[in-house]
């Protein structure tokens, strides 16, 4: 029987980012800092954003790429499962 999947509220999302060093990211945020932020690399994210995966959490300006920084962690925290070929 399958553990029922617990999602990350948007609350506690914004919590993380209230206080202490994490009070210094920005709401909107480039690739790289998003990918400091996860402990990936910019090709990760670049790939990620190929794929679809960061679908809503970003704008593209040019050749600027913008994060929308909570909502690309809500994404990832609980968007639908990845199934790598």
């Amino acid at each position: 029987m399958n553990k029922p999947q617990l999602k990350l509220s948007k609350d506690e999302i914004q919590r993380t980012f209230a206080n202490g060093p994490a009070a210094q990211i920005p709401v909107i945020i480039s690739p790289s800092q998003l990918a400091n932020l996860l402990g990936k690399s910019v090709k990760t994210i670049y790939d990620w954003i190929s794929k679809g995966r960061l679908d809503g959490a970003f704008r593209k300006r040019g050749r600027h790429i913008f994060f929308w920084r909570d909502r690309a962690i809500e994404i990832l925290m609980n968007g639908k499962d990845w199934h790598d070929a």
